[in-house]
C-alpha cells in the first residue's frame, strides 16, 4: 500500500547507527482496507529499519495482525520508495533527509553533476561525489551509510536488526558481500563470526533460527575459531590445547558434540592452516605468524654483530661529570650492555634511575656517532611526551614513528623498514605482540634496538605478554634496576611501590602516600570527589587522575564518578556546545580519554575536545591529544570515547600524573592483584591517594596470581637460538 510517514512512535528519533525495533503511524495515499475490510486513515505500522521521511511516499509491504493489547497493527516486511525519475522527484528523495550530510544545495549540486545516472552512481560508484564541492572523505563516509542504510542495505538491516546486529555493523557486512548480502547470511550465517564485532552467540542464534543443524561441522569449526579470537580479547595469543577445547564446548552448550568430535574438527582446520599448534597450544594461524615473526627477528639481531665502544668506562666517568651525578652499578651495567649489542633490555620500576639511564646513553652514544639518526617512540602519546622532556630529543608514538596508523577493525597497516642508527623504545610493557611484531620487522641491519620498561606492571591492553616474555626467554641481554634513588617529592611512591613489588606491607605514609579508610562505596565516593576537587585545584585536571579497577560496577566506578567529577569540573553551560552517545554527555573542554586504538591514536590517549558542532545528536567533534594530532569525531564514532576524569588501572598505563587518587575495597575482589596495586600506584609522580579498605590493599598485595597470558614467545625465542 502506498503511503506516507506521519510520525515516530518509538523510539523517539531514528538514527541508523543504533536503529532497533520500531512503531510508526502513516498515513495512506489512497483508499486502504484492513483484513477484515475496514477503511483505515492512519495504519500503525511495526518493524525493522522503517521509513521517516515526511518528504516521501513509500510502498509498504506487509500484513495487518491484531495485537490483543496494542490492538490492529501492520507488520512490515519490506518497503519502496516510489520516486519520480524527474530533476525534481531526485532531488526530493536527496534532500528527503534519510541521507545524512545531503541538504537541497548539496542534493542540487549532484543532480547536476550526474543528472538521471545520480542513483546509479550512489549504488555502485559514491566516490564520485567526491569531485563535488563540499563533499569531503568524512562527509562521503556519512552519505554512503545513510544512503545504504536507506536503500542498498536497509533488507539486510531489517533481517538482522532482531538477532542484535546493529545497523552500522549491517552496512560494513553489506559492503563485504553486496548484493550477495542476504543469500550468504542466510545459506552460511557463521561468516558473519569473521566481521570484527559479530559475537558467536548473534551468528549462533541466527543460524539456528535458519534451521543449521546443531552438530554441524561449520557450527563447531567457528566456534573453535571464535574460541581463540575471543581468547586474544582476553590477552592471549593462544590456548593450551585441552582448555581450548573446553572452551569451545562450552561455548557451543551441545551435549551430543563430545571434546572428540571438536578435537576432530580442530584437526582439520589445522589441515586448512586455520589453526596452527605449537608445543602443545594452539593458535590462530595470523597470531602464530605474529609471534613467529617477533622470535624470528629477536634471533636476527642478537646473531649480528656490533661494534665496539672503547673506553667506555671513561666515557662513562665523563658522563657523570657532565651530568653531576654519581651512576650506581647497576645503571653503569645497563649503559654498557645497550652499547655493546644489538638488542638489550632495561626493566625497573619507579624511582630506579631508568630516566637517568636514558639520558646518558644517549648522550654516550651521540659523543662517539655525533651524526647519529635517534629514534625515540613510546606506545602511546602521553608517554612519548614525556620520553621527549626526559631525554631532550624529539620523541614520537610507535605508530607515528613507523608510520603505521590502526584500522577502523583494530588491525595495523603496513609500515616501513626504519634505517635509524638506535631506536629507544619507552613503556614497552603496554606494547601487545601485534605492536611488536610491527616494530622488530621494522628494524634495519645497522639499528641497535633498546627497550625500556617496567615488567611488574600490568600487561598490555591488547593480546601478548611481550616484555616479560622477552626477559623470560633468559637469552635477551636484560638490566634489571631495583635500587631506589628518589629522594624529592613523591619518594614515598617509589619506596612503597619496591616494597609492593616485593609483598612486603609494611608500606611508608606521608603527606605524598596517604590511606583514606572507607569500607562505604557511597561514602569513598563523595571522599574521591572532594579530595580530586581539592588535587586539581593544586595540581589542574591535567595533573590529577581518579584509577579504580570497576569500570562499570559500584558507586565508585569509572562511570559513576566520571559522571560526577564532570559536572564539578565542567559542567553545562548557556552556550557551551554538548554532544550525546548513549549515556554520555560530551561538552566542549571535556578531558576525555580513547578507548580503543584509531588512526594515530592509542587506546587509553588523553585529549581535550576543543569544538562541537552539528546538531547534539549528530554531532562532530574535534579533540586535541597533544603531539600535534588533532582529530575529527563524527556522531557514529563517539563510542571509541570515553570521558577522562576517573579511569580503570588498565587503561592508565604509560600515563603518569603529579596527583593519583585510586580506590580499592573488598568488592573489587576478583580485581585485587598484586599488578593492579603496583600499576596504579606508579602513575603518580609527586601525591598518591587511597581511598578504601586497608584489608583490601593487602589482600592485592599478597594476591601473587599474575595476568597468565597464553603465549610461547619466549620459548620460541630459545628455540630459534
Amino acid at each position: 500500500m502506498l503511503c506516507q510517514f506521519d510520525k515516530l512512535i518509538y523510539p523517539k528519533t531514528a538514527d541508523i547507527s543504533t536503529v532497533d525495533y520500531m512503531i510508526a503511524v502513516y498515513r495512506p495515499c489512497g483508499v486502504v482496507r484492513d483484513a477484515d475490510g475496514d477503511m483505515v486513515s492512519q495504519i500503525k505500522a511495526v518493524g525493522y529499519c522503517l521509513p521517516t521521511s515526511e518528504k516521501l511516499r513509500y510502498r509498504l509491504n506487509g500484513h495487518w495482525n491484531k495485537h490483543p493489547r496494542h490492538g490492529l497493527q501492520f507488520e512490515v516486511e519490506g518497503y519502496e520508495e516510489v520516486i519520480s525519475h524527474s530533476k525534481e522527484g531526485i532531488i526530493g528523495y536527496l534532500a528527503s533527509g534519510q541521507i545524512k550530510g545531503v541538504g537541497p544545495k548539496i542534493a542540487e549540486k549532484i543532480y547536476d553533476a550526474f543528472g538521471q545516472d545520480t542513483l546509479e552512481i550512489l549504488d555502485h560508484e559514491p566516490e564520485k561525489l567526491m569531485t563535488i564541492r563540499g563533499i569531503s572523505t568524512k562527509k562521503l563516509e556519512k552519505i554512503r551509510d545513510s544512503y545504504l542504510a536507506s536503500r542498498g542495505a536497509r533488507d539486510v538491516i531489517a533481517f538482522l536488526a532482531p538477532h542484535g546486529v546493529t545497523a552500522r555493523r549491517a552496512i560494513q557486512i553489506y559492503r563485504e558481500y553486496g548484493k550477495d548480502t542476504l543469500d550468504v547470511v542466510r545459506k552460511h550465517p557463521y561468516r558473519l563470526v569473521e566481521m570484527a564485532g559479530i559475537a558467536f552467540k548473534t551468528a549462533d542464534k541466527l543460524a539456528m533460527s535458519l534451521g543449521l543443524p546443531a552438530v554441524s561441522p561449520e557450527r563447531v569449526d567457528e566456534a573453535l575459531m571464535y574460541t581463540l579470537a575471543d581468547a586474544e580479547v582476553q590477552g592471549h595469543m593462544c590456548l593450551e590445547k585441552h582448555d581450548f577445547l573446553r572452551r569451545c564446548l562450552k561455548l557451543l552448550e551441545t551435549p551430543e558434540i563430545s571434546e572428540d568430535m571438536a578435537a576432530g574438527r580442530a584437526f582439520s582446520l589445522v589441515q586448512q592452516n586455520r589453526l596452527v599448534c605449537y608445543d602443545q597450544y594452539v593458535y590462530r594461524s595470523s597470531s602464530a605468524t605474529v609471534e613467529n615473526n617477533i622470535a624470528f627477528n629477536i634471533h636476527q639481531m642478537l646473531s649480528a654483530e656490533v661494534e665496539p665502544y672503547e673506553h667506555l668506562d671513561l666515557a662513562i666517568l665523563g658522563e657523570e661529570r657532565k651530568l653531576n651525578i654519581k651512576l650506581a652499578p647497576e645503571q653503569k651495567d645497563a649503559i654498557k650492555m645497550a652499547l655493546n649489542n644489538k638488542f638489550s633490555v632495561i626493566t625497573g620500576g619507579p624511582g630506579t634511575g631508568k630516566t637517568a639511564v636514558q639520558r646518558a646513553l644517549l648522550d654516550l652514544y651521540l659523543a662517539k656517532y655525533p651524526d647519529a639518526d635517534i629514534v625515540c617512540c613510546a606506545p602511546t602519546g602521553q608517554a612519548a611526551q614525556r620520553m621527549k622532556e626526559s631525554s631532550g630529543l624529539p620523541a614520537s608514538t610507535i605508530h607515528k614513528a613507523l608510520c603505521i596508523q590502526t584500522r577502523e577493525d583494530g588491525t595495523l597497516t603496513e609500515g616501513g623498514i626504519c634505517y635509524a642508527d638506535m631506536i629507544l623504545v619507552d613503556e614497552v610493557s603496554m606494547m601487545d605482540a601485534f605492536l611488536a611484531d610491527k616494530l622488530f620487522a621494522a628494524v634495519s641491519p645497522k639499528t641497535r634496538l633498546v627497550i625500556i620498561g617496567d615488567a611488574d606492571q600490568l600487561p598490555s591492553v591488547g593480546p601478548g605478554s611481550v616484555l616479560k616474555e622477552i626477559i623470560n626467554s633468559g637469552v635477551v641481554p636484560v638490566v634489571r634496576l631495583d635500587h631506589v634513588f628518589r629522594q624529592s617529592a613523591g619518594s614515598r611512591i617509589a619506596t612503597n611501590a619496591r616494597l609492593i613489588k616485593h609483598g612486603n606491607l609494611s608500606m611508608e605514609y606521608g603527606p605524598d602516600f596517604q590511606f583514606f579508610d572507607s569500607t562505604d562505596l557511597a561514602v569513598s565516593a563523595d571522599i574521591i570527589e572532594n579530595l580530586y576537587m581539592q588535587e586539581v585545584s593544586k595540581f589542574g585536571v591535567d595533573g590529577v587522575a581518579f584509577l579504580t579497577p570497576f569500570r562499570h560496577k559500584t558507586e565508585t566506578s569509572v562511570d559513576a564518578m566520571n559522571a560526577r567529577l564532570q559536572a564539578l569540573v565542567n559542567p553545562p553551560a548557556l552556550g557551551k556546545a554538548e554532544a550525546v552517545c548513549g549515556e554520555l554527555r560530551f561538552r566542549v573542554g571535556d578531558k576525555v580519554m580513547q578507548i580503543k586504538n584509531y588512526d594515530q591514536v592509542s587506546n587509553g590517549d588523553i585529549g581535550y575536545i576543543q569544538a562541537i558542532t552539528g546538531d547534539e545528536n549528530d554531532a562532530t567533534i574535534v579533540i586535541d591529544f597533544g603531539d600535534g594530532r588533532i582529530m575529527e569525531y563524527e556522531n557514529d564514532q563517539l563510542k571509541m570515547l570515553d570521558l577522562g576524569y576517573a579511569s580503570t588501572i588498565h587503561k592508565s598505563q604509560g600515563s603518569q600524573y603529579k596527583s593519583v587518587i585510586m580506590n580499592l575495597q573488598c568488592a573489587h575482589t576478583i580485581m585485587l592483584i598484586r599488578a593492579i596495586v603496583y600499576t596504579a600506584i606508579t602513575r603518580a609522580r609527586l601525591r598518591l591517594s587511597i581511598v578504601g579498605e586497608r584489608k583490601a590493599l593487602c589482600r592485592a598485595i599478597r594476591n601473587t596470581k599474575a595476568d597468565q597470558r597464553g603465549t610461547r614467545l619466549a620459548r620460541r625465542i630459545q628455540d630459534f637460538l
